[in-house]
């Protein structure tokens, strides 16, 4: 029985006529995907979680308000990374409103705290913006100021110990002298020798050689050499001799607690300033913030109760200074 002409057809071109279309569709679908893409536009929906839409103004400005501890989010994870951390957060934030938690007391407080702290942290930074800012001016001003205390001299010495005398408790015997034969030092045996070695180098003998020799510090290994020592690393008395030496010059005999120095004075100098910049610079910004504070405590003064707070109130802390 001969088939009619349409069976040839239904069974022949009309799937390769479907497998035609079917290639054209994939072809047309790749076409489209490469295809330029409109813009976006900032009421264009980017971000959704559940039945909360979000827009790219409305991401936008998400992440430029980010707090300071959470930042550097996006730029560390990536954008896509950071929009699905935040889905996370609003995916919770939902589910606490589908459980009534923002409507609890506790939540509300919490939130008021909160509010505080972001508004007050913005607020100094828009008072203390204008204050921050340090000129080389005010540097300069008081590196000057300050440049006394930044004085600094080399010294060279020798340091000899002795034994110092026991302290006598009220009703014991004092104690014996210091016996030379065992080894011990008294005050006056060790102020004699630094004045016969103090005679040697000014009669010619050389001071390093002699530190080496005699002195008993750790300096001795490197020919009594201090180094340049900075005000007020020694005792009061021993800080203000050494400081009003001339160069070359030796001191006399400096006490302190255990034994005696001799010093002389290699070389003065002042801290340059370029070593110091950065902590004169922090320093004006403290004592501005300081002020600033203090401005703000006389505008609203602070009442405790002793009632309710019986220690004495302990000193208002300074706010951190925001980033530039």
């Amino acid at each position: 029985m001969r088939k009619p002409l349409r069976y040839f057809v239904s069974r022949i071109l009309w799937p390769a006529a479907c497998c035609s279309l079917t290639v054209s569709a994939a072809a047309l679908q790749a076409l489209a995907q490469d295809a330029p893409q409109p813009p976006l536009t900032p009421t264009d929906v980017v971000l959704t979680v559940g039945d909360q839409q979000i827009t790219l103004e409305e991401f936008e400005r998400i992440t430029e308000s980010l707090p300071p501890q959470f930042a550097g989010a996006v730029a560390q994870l990536g954008m896509s990374a950071f929009a699905n951390q935040f889905a996370n957060l609003l995916a919770l934030a939902q589910e606490g409103e589908k459980l009534q938690i923002d409507e609890r007391d506790t939540f509300r407080q919490m939130l008021n705290f909160q509010r505080t702290l972001i508004l007050a942290q913005t607020t100094l930074d828009e008072l203390a913006g204008p204050q921050l800012p340090v000129s080389q001016a005010d540097i300069q001003s008081q590196y000057d100021a300050i440049r006394d205390e930044l004085e600094e001299v080399h010294l060279r010495g020798i340091y000899i110990p002795f034994d110092p005398e026991p302290e006598v408790a009220e009703g014991q015997e004092p104690p014996s002298p210091v016996d030379p034969e065992d080894g011990r030092v008294s005050d006056a045996e060790a102020l004699a020798k630094a004045q016969s070695l103090r005679l040697r180098i000014e009669q010619g003998e050389n001071l390093a050689e002699l530190a080496q020799a005699e002195s008993e510090h750790p300096t001795s290994e490197s020919g009594g050499d201090f180094g340049f020592v900075k005000k007020n690393q020694f005792a009061p008395g021993i800080d203000s001799a050494v400081f009003a030496l001339e160069p070359n010059q030796l001191s006399e005999p400096l006490r302190d607690r255990f034994g005696y120095f001799i010093f002389r004075l290699e070389e003065r100098r002042t801290t340059p300033l370029d070593q110091v910049r950065q902590p004169i610079e922090n320093g004006i910004r403290q004592r501005r913030m300081m002020d600033l504070i203090a401005r703000l405590q006389a505008t609203y003064p602070v009442t405790l109760d002793p009632r309710y707070f019986p220690e004495a109130p302990a000193p208002a802390t300074l706010p951190a200074i925001p980033q530039q």
